[in-house]
C-alpha cells in the first residue's frame, strides 16, 4: 500500500473514533441528567408532601400533634357518654348509643346510681331495651346500680319489680361480664340475684372469657350496624382465665374496643399495671389481629389512679382524648393529695400523649366541710364523645375546659405532710387558717 493511502486510512479511522467518542459522551451526559432530574423530583416531593404523612419519630412528636375535636357537637350515629352519677363516690357508668342500639357498661358506685343512670338513658332510649350490658368487674363502684335499691318499684313498662336496678328496669338482650371474681360481698350477691332475674326474662349471659374464645353463641366481635362499620370487640385479658396472684379485683376487668371505620375507642374498666402489661404483651404487633390501633379515646384506667394508664399500654394506643370517671380530689381512698384521683402520676404519664383530658366530677371542699359529708359538684359533668365515621365531637353538661386548664387543677391547696385532710373518708379539708398547713398547687402539668 502506498504511503499516501495509509495516511488517508488513518485519517478516516481517527474521524470515526472521534464521532464514537462524542456519541458516548452525549449518551453518558443524558443518563446523568435524567438521574439528576429523578433525584430532584424525589427531593422536592419529600419537602412538600412526604413530611405530612411520616409516622411520628418520637413520643415528643406524638404529644405535640394537634387534633381537631369539635366542641359542643354531638354526632347522631355514635355516642359514648361518661355519666356523672349524682354522688361524691368514684364509680363508672358509660352509656353508648350506636344508631338504635343501646349499650351500658357498668352502673355506678351506689345503689341509688341506678335511678340517675335510668333517667339519663331514657332521654335517648325509646324502647326500654338495652341490646348489650357489660359489667367489667365485681367491685361495688361498678356493679351497685345493676341491682339497685330493694324497694317496690316499676320497670320501664310500668310492671312491678322488687328492685330499682338496671337489670330489673330494662329488657336486656345480651349481658357480658367478668369471668373471675373473688368477691363475696352483699353487693355481689345482689348482683347475682339481679343477673338471675334478667336471665329469667330472656337475657343471654356470657362471660368475657367465653366471648374472647367464641364459646358457643358467645362472640368476640359484635356488629352494631348493617355494614359492620360500627362494632365492638372483647379484647384479651389473661385474667379472664387465671387468678391474679395479688387478688386485685381490678385486673379481672372486661376490656372492650369500640370501632367506627378507622376510629377506635378503648375502655379497660379498672385494669391495673399487671393487667395492662399482659394486654400489651399479647397485642405485640406480630399479626393484624394482635395489634392495638391508635385510639381516638381512652377511658382512663381505674379512675386516673397511680397504678393504671401505664406507658406499656399508652405507647401502643397513643390516645387523642382521655376521659376520667371520678370525683376529683375526694378522700374516699386516700387523703394524700397527689394520690387522690386523678393522681399526679397518671397526669405525668398521659400528658406525653395528649392534653385533651376530661373529668366528670370534683369534690366541693367548702361545702363538704360545712355540711360534714361528701358533697360533689361537676367538673366537666357528663362527657359525650361522638363520631360520624370521620370527625370527633365533644360535649359536656358543665365546663368544656381541659383538666390542665380547670380551676380544680390550678388552684392552691393547703396540705399537712402532703395530706388534704385528716384521714380517708374525711371532709375536714385543710385551709389557710389551719396551723402548719402549707400552700401548694394541686397539680402540675
Amino acid at each position: 500500500m502506498k504511503k499516501k493511502d495509509i495516511k488517508k486510512n488513518l485519517k478516516k479511522l481517527s474521524k470515526k473514533k472521534t464521532k464514537k467518542s462524542k456519541s458516548s459522551s452525549i449518551f453518558t451526559l443524558t443518563i446523568v441528567i435524567i438521574i439528576a432530574l429523578i433525584v430532584g423530583c424525589f427531593y422536592l416531593y419529600d419537602i412538600f408532601f412526604a413530611k405530612d404523612i411520616d409516622e411520628p419519630s418520637s413520643l415528643q412528636e406524638i404529644s405535640s400533634t394537634e387534633h381537631v375535636h369539635e366542641k359542643g357537637i354531638i354526632y347522631d350515629k355514635f355516642q359514648i357518654r361518661f355519666l356523672e352519677l349524682g354522688n361524691g363516690s368514684t364509680g363508672d357508668s358509660t352509656y353508648i348509643k350506636a344508631g338504635d342500639i343501646d349499650i351500658l357498661i357498668d352502673a355506678g358506685s351506689e345503689k341509688n346510681s341506678a335511678i340517675v343512670i335510668e333517667e339519663a338513658i331514657n332521654n335517648y332510649c325509646n324502647d326500654g331495651k338495652l341490646e348489650y350490658v357489660i359489667t367489667t368487674h365485681a367491685d361495688s363502684d361498678h356493679i351497685s346500680g345493676m341491682s339497685g335499691i330493694k324497694t317496690k318499684s316499676k320497670n320501664y313498662k310500668g310492671e312491678d319489680v322488687e328492685r330499682t336496678g338496671i337489670l330489673y328496669y330494662y329488657d336486656i338482650d345480651t349481658l357480658i361480664d367478668f369471668s373471675i371474681t373473688e368477691k363475696t360481698t352483699q353487693t355481689k350477691k345482689d348482683y347475682d340475684d339481679a343477673l338471675t332475674y334478667a336471665i329469667s326474662k330472656g337475657t343471654k349471659h356470657y362471660t368475657a372469657g367465653d366471648c374472647f374464645n367464641n364459646v358457643g353463641e358467645a362472640k368476640s366481635h359484635y356488629s352494631l350496624s348493617n355494614d359492620d362499620d360500627i362494632s365492638f370487640d372483647i379484647l384479651y385479658n389473661k385474667y379472664y382465665f387465671e387468678l391474679d396472684s395479688g387478688h386485685d379485683e381490678n385486673n379481672y376487668s372486661v376490656c372492650t374496643m369500640f370501632n367506627f371505620n378507622d376510629n377506635h375507642f378503648l375502655l379497660t374498666g379498672d385494669l391495673e399495671q399487671k393487667g395492662e402489661q399482659a394486654l400489651a404483651d399479647y397485642y405485640d404487633g406480630s399479626t393484624a389481629e394482635k395489634t392495638l390501633p391508635h385510639v381516638k379515646l381512652f377511658k382512663a384506667g381505674h379512675h386516673g389512679s397511680k397504678t393504671s394508664s401505664n406507658d406499656c399500654l399508652l405507647s401502643k394506643i397513643t390516645p387523642e382524648i382521655c376521659c376520667v370517671c371520678c370525683c376529683a380530689g375526694g378522700s374516699e381512698y386516700t387523703n394524700v393529695s397527689n394520690n387522690t384521683f386523678p393522681t399526679q402520676e397518671f397526669i405525668d404519664r398521659i400528658k406525653v400523649y395528649t392534653d385533651s383530658v376530661y373529668v366528670t366530677s370534683q369534690i366541693d371542699e367548702e361545702k363538704s366541710r360545712e355540711q360534714n359529708e361528701v358533697v360533689f359538684k361537676p367538673l366537666n359533668g357528663t362527657i359525650t364523645v361522638s363520631c360520624n365515621g370521620t370527625d370527633i365531637g365533644l360535649s359536656f353538661t358543665n365546663s368544656d375546659k381541659k383538666l390542665k386548664d380547670s380551676d380544680w387543677f390550678n388552684e392552691d391547696v393547703y396540705l399537712i405532710d402532703g395530706k388534704i385532710c385528716s384521714g380517708k373518708n374525711k371532709n375536714d379539708f385543710y385551709t389557710k387558717d389551719i396551723e402548719n398547713a402549707i400552700k401548694t398547687k394541686r397539680r402540675t402539668w
